[in-house]
């Protein structure tokens, strides 16, 4: 189970249509990439996650899209925990559906953007991000059975109480193995429980096979069977505006990924430990697959300024980092836009 939403940070991707087979992608601040589109192969790049869109859709629907300078502008930081990976693979194929009048649905969108993620680029990633990318919708959280691909939209209306976004500046790299670790780590655990799922297990599962599976496995199965409780009761309370309780489900959250996940860092721990001990903050926890990345914080809105100054202050003080800092919002999914539209 899972409960991600879509956020107010975006990437704007453009397609032109060119003669010939030359494919042409660019990004601020990078280098400009050029390929054939007979001859699409993994660089180790970043536009491994824009070429993988490719090579799924010529894989699935034998599409051939021909000559294409494809430009991409975001605001949305790379490396930060915020699913900029799905978010570039998400707009290149909501764009080439588009430009191409493929006609795919949603399904296909996000099943193909996730499966350019886990065949192409190599990252053995769920399919949460590309989900909330397409699917997401303003004031709702998605909750989402990942097993089944059932979901429901439960109701996110703030009031009082706002999200900040804390970017320890600590960025991953999930193709660099660490995520694909635990992953496979928890599957080991579920392998030695002898089950198909982790659906099929509860804590009175775990408790009396601990010495068999071990203390790393037993761990690591223990955060996703205490993760999946929380979600659920998570879903509960958001559906009763209760969002202190919902700030101490981020707290305890936070925990398991640190202590049982092992996916959090002296940075993303700091800024947790700083927010959860002052006033107006609900609750704190790490976002996105670890290892780095940033904090997202549920605090009182009229306490917002005076908490940034004083992480940002503590923050420098004990690391040397300026980190960045912002509030979010929730927002609709990806969608084409007309040239007014500014990042």
């Amino acid at each position: 189970y899972v409960l991600p939403v879509a956020i107010n940070r975006y990437v704007l991707l453009s397609v032109e249509k060119t003669s010939g087979s030359k494919i042409s992608l660019s990004s601020m601040g990078r280098e400009p990439v050029s390929f054939d589109e007979s001859k699409i192969q993994k660089t180790g790049d970043w536009s491994d996650y824009l070429k993988g869109v490719l090579w799924v859709l010529k894989d699935e629907i034998g599409t051939e899209c021909g000559g294409m300078s494809i430009e991409i502008n975001s605001n949305l930081p790379e490396g930060a925990g915020l699913s900029s990976a799905a978010a570039v693979e998400v707009a290149m194929i909501v764009a080439l559906n588009s430009s191409f009048n493929l006609k795919l649905d949603e399904t296909e969108l996000y099943d193909y953007a996730r499966k350019a993620e886990n065949e192409f680029v190599g990252v053995k990633c769920g399919v949460m991000d590309q989900f909330a990318a397409v699917m997401g919708k303003k004031d709702k959280a998605i909750f989402l059975d990942t097993l089944e691909m059932r979901y429901e939209y439960v109701p996110l209306e703030l009031g009082d109480y706002t999200f900040l976004v804390f970017d320890s500046k600590v960025h991953h790299s999930l193709s660099k193995g660490g995520y694909n670790t635990r992953r496979e780590e928890a599957r080991k655990a579920l392998e030695i429980l002898g089950k198909s799922s982790y659906r099929d297990v509860s804590m009175v599962d775990l408790f009396p096979n601990r010495s068999r599976l071990g203390e790393l496995y037993y761990r690591r199965a223990l955060h996703v069977v205490s993760e999946n409780m929380r979600v659920l009761e998570s879903v509960k309370i958001m559906s009763n505006s209760n969002f202190e309780n919902l700030g101490r489900l981020l707290i305890q959250s936070h925990e398991s990924l640190a202590l049982d996940y092992e996916v959090s860092c002296d940075e993303t721990d700091f800024i947790v430990n700083t927010l959860r001990e002052m006033k107006g903050v609900s609750g704190a926890r790490m976002i996105g697959a670890g290892f780095g990345g940033s904090v997202l914080s549920l605090c009182e809105k009229e306490e917002e300024k005076k908490i940034v100054e004083v992480i940002k202050t503590r923050y420098k003080e004990r690391f040397g980092i300026d980190l960045d800092s912002y509030e979010v919002r929730t927002s609709d999914g990806a969608r084409e836009v007309d040239s007014s539209f500014s990042l």
